[in-house]
This record gives structure tokens, C-alpha cells and sequence, in this order.
């Protein structure tokens, strides 16, 4: 059937269509412009890992730090490192980063939150965590982290000091990348001493204060080590030679007898408690942490800081460091990688630390640090350092140490009535 055209109907018709396309035509307001972020290059160091597809949606990567390694403007380092996670997503604008901030140690802490959530809460767990050297040896053995072997290429673990690279191994296994290290140093009265001492015998004026009051005897125990002891037997358990720990309880004897050593150092429970009374002007040299040092060093005049003495001089410092990790998720860990790697590269792990007052772990991360005061020593240190012995031997040998000590400072014991005493009670059932 044909359709009849009715002209005079269509007219309206038309004159409407004719009223919308003109509308349709009419400019649009102007569209508020839409500010393009600067493109960041990566660190100038080898990318670890092959470029990745960018992902079609976007992707939170958590991450777990205590509070001294948080973002917030207040912590050392604060600031520098909210940077550094900004300037890592915009060049990964497919990723997005959250940090959150546990207690350190204890009950919901780094370590007992990873536990727990790996076990009851897995979609809460971080994708990397920061984590003492303890923690991180326990969180490998319970098998929560995953291996870093594939994911961190060799040619960059050459570029860590040599206790760090220890500080990296857990069960023999790569597992951590370590980021941050304290270690033990002295500081001193340059109006007094023009250039450290090295050795215990050259301290022969002014006070000498350490940490006497420590569980882990430290002091102590860094020399008798760097005389060539050792705390552990062949089968992994504490032990104690005789004629080292003699030879380190005569040198310090001979300090407290030339009165450079007071025994109130046996009351100072810490490097904090001995760095204060060095800050106080109550000391002249005093065994206390890098990380003491680097923060406070403009609140003390005329002082200086170089590696503790020793009985034989020998250069000799215990360090300790915390490594970033990444937690087994079952899940590819390309993306959480890549994070790890952009954090530790050494020209972020420079900038960092210096703003953080820790001491970097990699040689060129140290090698890139601007400051002419600082870098020597911290070189000083790390290139002598040996990784602090773990808890459970320091928690054997400690209180030993710590005994013969007393009893040696206050006049009880000779040295070698001390030593033996030392030595055969981590012998007795």
C-alpha cells in the first residue's frame, strides 16, 4: 500500500527538526582543562625487572612500616619518602600505594599482624613490609615471604656492603632487600681528642661512658669478637673462648684503673641514655649509634664520630638494618617488585637515608650521599661492620658478659677469675 504525503502536516514537523539541529549545533562551554603530571623517569640504575603491560585497572599496593619509616612530615625522612611513593605513581599510573603504620614490635605489631593475617586474613595482608633483621628470619622460616632471587637481579646484591648482603639471607634463602642500617660508633670532644683513639690503651684522658647497662653486653661483646671470638660453637651453640674475653676485660680494667672508665657507665641501659650524657657535656667520648649521631649532631659542639676502639685497633663496629620484603600472596609479584626495586635504587636510597639519618646499605647509595661530614664515617662503618648477632645468642651470652663485667669494673674478679667464671657457665647444664 502507498503512503499519502500530507505537506501541509509535515511542515511543523519539519520546522522542529529543523529548531533541534540548530540547538545540537550551538558551542559547548568550555571543558576545564585536565593538568597532565610530568612524566618521572626511573632511577638511573638497570630497571630489575622487564617493562610490564600496563594493567587495565588499577591496582593498591600496601605497604606495612614501623613509625620511624612512615610518611608522615614528622618522621625523618618523612617527607622525602611520601615523594618518592608519589613520583612512583605517576610513572606507574596504573598503580596507586598505601602505607600503613604498625608498632615496631608486640602484640599487633609488623611481625604478629603478618602472621596473623597471612593465616586467618589474607586479603588484608601488605604486598611489601619493612622488617628487622629478627622479624624478617622469622617471617621466612613460617614461609610468608616470597623469594627475591628471580625478582632482584645478582649484578645489584654485589653492590651492598657485606653485612647487609647477610642481613638479606634467611634459611639460605634471598628474602630481603635492606634499606636502612644503624650501626655502633664513638663519638668524642675534638677540643680534647684531635683524632680518635683507636684503641682502648689511647684513651688516657677525660671520661669514657658506653652502654654498660645493656642485656646484650654489646660493648663488650664487639671487642671480643673483633679479638677473634666467637658465640657459637660448631653445632650452633653460645659459647665463650677464654683468652679473648680476657684480653678485652684487661683493656677495659685498665681504663676504669686509669680513671677514664667510671662505673656509672654500668648504669646506662642504652645508646640513647649514653649519647645523652656525651650531648650534656658529661662525657668526653662515648660508645653510642650512628643513628643517634647523624639526627642530633647540630645540638653538640666540637665533636666528631669515627668506629669504636678496640683491644687491637682493628677497625670493628656491629650493625644492624632493616630490609624491605615481599609477602608470598600467591599472587604475581611483578608489580610489588617494581615498587621494591624503585625504592631501593640508589639514587632514592640516598636521598632517604640522608634526610632519615640512617646509614644506606649499597656502596654507590653511600657514594651519592651530599655530605662531606658525614659520608666518610659512614664509610668508616660500613665497610667494617659486621651484622649484630641474633637474640637468641645474645640472649645466652649476654647476661654472662654482662656479669663479668661488673665484676671485673667494680674490683671483684681479675679478668681472668671473670673469664673462666664467663666461660664455664655456658659449659654447666
Amino acid at each position: 500500500m502507498t503512503r499519502t504525503c500530507r505537506p501541509r502536516r509535515s511542515l511543523p514537523i519539519i520546522f522542529s527538526l529543523y529548531a533541534l539541529l540548530n540547538a545540537c549545533a550551538a558551542p559547548l562551554p568550555p571543558a576545564t582543562p585536565i593538568a597532565t603530571p610530568l612524566a618521572t623517569a626511573e632511577p638511573t640504575e638497570t630497571p630489575s625487572l622487564a617493562p610490564t603491560t600496563l594493567a587495565q585497572t588499577s591496582a593498591t599496593l600496601q605497604i606495612w612500616v614501623p613509625p620511624q619509616f612512615s610518611t608522615a612530615e614528622e618522621a625523618p625522612g618523612g617527607a622525602v619518602l611520601a615523594e618518592q611513593l608519589a613520583a612512583f605513581e605517576r610513572a606507574h599510573f596504573e598503580l596507586s600505594v598505601q602505607v600503613r603504620v604498625k608498632a615496631e614490635t608486640g602484640p599487633g605489631g609488623l611481625l604478629d599482624s603478618l602472621l596473623a593475617a597471612y593465616t586467618v586474613a589474607p586479603a588484608v595482608l601488605p604486598d611489601v613490609i619493612a622488617l628487622n633483621q629478627e622479624d624478617l628470619t622469622q617471617a621466612a622460616s613460617a614461609g610468608v615471604l616470597a623469594p627475591l632471587d628471580e625478582l632482584v637481579p645478582a649484578a645489584e646484591r654485589q653492590d651492598y656492603y657485606p653485612f647487609a648482603e647477610t642481613l638479606s639471607q634467611a634459611d639460605g634463602k634471598f628474602v630481603g632487600v635492606p634499606f636502612a642500617a644503624d650501626a655502633r660508633l664513638l663519638v668524642y670532644n675534638t677540643g680534647v681528642y684531635t683524632t680518635a683513639p683507636t684503641r682502648w690503651a689511647e684513651v688516657v684522658t677525660g671520661t669514657l661512658i658506653f652502654p654498660g647497662a645493656e642485656p646484650s653486653a654489646l660493648t663488650l661483646v664487639a671487642d671480643y669478637l673483633a679479638l677473634g671470638g666467637a658465640l657459637a660453637d660448631e653445632t650452633g651453640q653460645p659459647t665463650l673462648q677464654f683468652n679473648p674475653l680476657v684480653t678485652a676485660l684487661t683493656n677495659l680494667q685498665a681504663a676504669r684503673a686509669q680513671d677514664v672508665l667510671p662505673t656509672l657507665s654500668l648504669t646506662y641501659a642504652d645508646t640513647g641514655a649514653s649519647w645523652q650524657v656525651f650531648r650534656e657535656r658529661r662525657a668526653t667520648l662515648a660508645i653510642t649509634s650512628a643513628q643517634w649521631y647523624l639526627a642530633e649532631f647540630n645540638r653538640v659542639g666540637l665533636a666528631a664520630g669515627a668506629p669504636p676502639p678496640t683491644s687491637n685497633g682493628q677497625p670493628f663496629t656491629l650493625a644492624q638494618g632493616w630490609s624491605w620484603a615481599l609477602v608470598n600472596k600467591g599472587t604475581d609479584h611483578a608489580a610489588a617488585a617494581r615498587l621494591l626495586n624503585w625504592l631501593t635504587a640508589s639514587s632514592q636510597m640516598a636521598e632517604w637515608t640522608l634526610a632519615a639519618k640512617v646509614l644506606p646499605t649499597r656502596v654507590s647509595a653511600l657514594a651519592a650521599w651530599n655530605n662531606a661530614r658525614f659520608a666518610p664515617l659512614a664509610a668508616a662503618l660500613l665497610t667494617r661492620a659486621q651484622l649484630q648477632p641474633p637474640t637468641r645468642v645474645l640472649e645466652a651470652v649476654g647476661p654472662v658478659l654482662r656479669r663479668a663485667l661488673d665484676e671485673v669494673l667494680s674490683g671483684q674478679l681479675t679478668p681472668e677469675a671473670a673469664a673462666l667464671t664467663a666461660v664455664q657457665s655456658l659449659k654447666s647444664p
